[in-house]
């Protein structure tokens, strides 16, 4: 049971880590690419990648991370790395759902209203550049927390 909760846990990570590196650079070229169809296009993917990937890597990462502990049992207090790797993923977590979730929402409707008028609004650099922003945020813990998860220093 150990084994499969900890390839469940990895999974979650891969599913994780991988979609929200991915979708940053999927966003990114789009956007560069200046064609509001493409963008619009991109934007929705993003947000459908996330509902796809993100979401069950989060649920997958807990139920694996929290499940080995359960079993072993690990204590979930008392070692600094698994406390501060716990605290930058739910730190994440709520990153992700507080800011960049309202933000993807809105970013898919102003690319929508580019596609359709062929000139975005122009709330639309604004949404970018905070999605950007605390999705370079949201990017980086999770990696941090690989990293503490790698060598629990």
């Amino acid at each position: 049971m150990y084994t499969t909760l900890k390839f469940l846990h990895l999974l979650g990570v891969v599913l994780l880590v991988g979609n929200i590196i991915v979708t940053a650079l999927w966003k990114t070229l789009a956007d560069r690419s200046g064609n509001p169809a493409t963008v619009a296009f991109a934007q929705r993917t993003v947000a459908l990648a996330d509902w796809v990937f993100t979401l069950p890597g989060v649920l997958l990462v807990l139920i694996g991370g929290y499940g080995m502990a359960a079993r072993r049992p690990w204590p979930l207090h008392g070692l600094r790395w698994l406390e501060w790797g716990q605290g930058f993923f739910w730190l994440t977590v709520l990153i992700w759902v507080i800011i960049l979730v309202p933000t993807q929402r809105r970013l898919v409707a102003a690319s929508e209203e580019g596609r359709r008028t062929g000139t975005f609004p122009p709330e639309f650099d604004r949404l970018s550049n905070r999605w950007a922003v605390w999705g370079g945020i949201a990017t980086l813990l999770p990696l941090l927390v690989l990293y503490l998860m790698v060598t629990k220093p």
